[in-house]
Formats: C-alpha cells, structure tokens, sequence
C-alpha cells in the first residue's frame, strides 16, 4: 500500500477534534500617560485596568481549563492550533465529558451574570476615574462560548477545479501536514513516558522513605500504559519497545517488595533507570528517523 492511502487510513482509526471558547477578559489596556499621571499600581491598575474583580472569572476560566485537559489526556497534537487528533475509540468519552463541562461552563457563566451588575458598582469604587461604564458590554453572554466540532480531513482529490499545478501543490501540503502530525504524536507519547518515568525513578533513588513506597506509585503509569495502543495510531514500533519493557518492570511490583525487600527495590531501581535511558535515546533520535505508517 503507497504513503497516500496509508496517510489516508490515519482517518480510519483517529478524527480530528476542534474545541472553541471564549471568556471575557474582564480589563483593559491603560493609556501610559494616564499610568504615568496615576504614578503607582494598585491591585486593579497594572498596566491594565480590571474592569472586576477577576475571582468571578474563575470558576469559568477553570471549566475551560479542565475541558482541555480532558481532551489532552486522550488526543495527540495537531500541527493547526486548537486542533487535535483523536483515537476513534475514546470520541463517546470525550463528547460525553465535553457535554458535561459545557454544562459546568454555562452554569458558571449563569452566576456570573447574576452578579454582573455588583461587580460593575464594585468597580467603579475600586477604579475612580478611571472607571467607564461603556467598558461593560451590555450582552455580557455574548463574550463567552464553549462548542466543539469533529472533523476529518482526506488527500485533495483531482477535479476540474483544481489545475494540476494545483491539486499537486496542495497534495504536497496535506502529504507534509500529516508527516509532521505524525512526529509530533511519537514526540508527544515519548515524552509522556519519560516524563513517567523519571518521576518513579527520582522517588526510587530519592528522598522517598521506604515505607512510602508503594504500587500506588506506579498509577500514572499503568493509565498511560491502558491508552497507549488506542493513542499509538501511527504504530511507532520504538514506542512499542519501550512500553513493552515498561510493563515487564511494573508487571512484577508488588506493594511488599518495594518497602521491604531491598534487592527486588534495587532491581526495580535499575530496570527504571535503563527504561529511562532508552526513552531519552528514543527522544533524541526522534527528529532523525522515518516512522512507517501503518498500511
């Protein structure tokens, strides 16, 4: 099977995924010679002017914040920002997480409104002169939006609209779109093990007491491990080693060993430290090599 119809089948087994929000910012630039006549910050003049106090926006701002992360945990990068790339079997669970935190969003965005109108008189005591009233939109709704859209894209086809010139140019384009998409999802997955990694390592040979050593430790781990193989979707045969030989080194962990037996704690030092290494090794050598698509 040809690089095309290879790249094409990416589309089989992931889908693209794009989440829009908006939050009102709630400040404003500050003219510099208004700064200059003011002669110090305050706690609601920084250069920027709060139009409220930005505690309200909070809870808001943190709705989005933990969206993201949901699809983070489960997606890889895109090279279109705000774009990623999700493995088909996790779409029910982020759509229903994502109607669920819409949800939380708006319900947030409800009680902001409901204390619109005090945040505006509070301002104005706070802010002086230099609090206007056309600052405050007036459909302050209108400032926020949480939404989300699947999408898939395909290698251009040959029509009549397009000029040969033309359908090449932009083959030639989505051919090297999906070859970077593809280096940074096996930049993405290494650098989640090793960061995994290194944090178990540090706790093995660090400070960690004996006695708070347990298999707990190794949950990050397991949970990366359980979504590799849906995540791995370009079949990156290095990460597949490398998984592979993390869980030979947890597979044997029991909770007893790792407190109490210091030769199964030294053993379980050293597997990770070698892990590690080949992780970095992996990492390096990353920008170098060609990953083959899977037919």
């Amino acid at each position: 099977m040809d690089e095309n119809n290879s790249i094409e089948n990416v589309f089989e087994k992931a889908c693209l995924i794009q989440l829009s929000t908006s939050v009102w910012q709630g400040s404003r630039m500050v003219d510099h010679a208004v700064m200059e006549k003011i002669g110090k910050n305050s706690d609601w003049i920084k250069g920027r002017k709060f139009l409220i106090n930005p505690e309200l926006l909070g809870p808001v701002k943190t709705a989005v914040h933990q969206a993201r992360k949901v699809i983070q945990k489960h997606a890889l990068p895109f090279p279109i920002t705000s774009i990623y790339l999700v493995p088909k079997e996790s779409l029910v669970e982020i759509d229903e997480a994502l109607q669920a935190y819409q949800d939380r969003f708006w319900g947030r965005v409800d009680h902001f409104y409901d204390v619109y109108g005090e945040a505006m008189d509070e301002a104005e005591g706070f802010l002086g002169d230099l609090f206007n009233r056309t600052d405050y939109p007036e459909d302050i709704r209108r400032k926020f939006k949480f939404e989300w859209r699947f999408l898939t894209l395909n290698v251009p086809e040959q029509t009549s609209v397009l000029s040969p010139e033309v359908y090449i140019r932009e083959k030639e384009k989505f051919i090297s779109m999906m070859e970077e998409t593809r280096d940074l999802a096996s930049m993405a997955l290494a650098d989640e093990l090793g960061k995994i990694v290194s944090t178990l390592t540090e706790k093995l040979n660090g400070g960690d007491k004996p006695r708070t050593l347990n298999s707990s430790m190794f949950n990050k781990m397991n949970e990366f491990l359980s979504g590799f193989e849906k995540r791995n979707i370009f079949n990156d045969e290095t990460l597949i080693d490398l998984t592979t030989q993390a869980r030979d080194v947890i597979g044997g962990v029991s909770p007893f060993g790792i407190r109490y037996n210091d030769e199964m704690r030294n053993n379980i030092k050293s597997e990770m430290s070698e892990l590690r290494h080949s992780i970095e090794a992996a990492i390096e050598d990353l920008p170098r090599r060609k990953l083959k698509l899977a037919a």
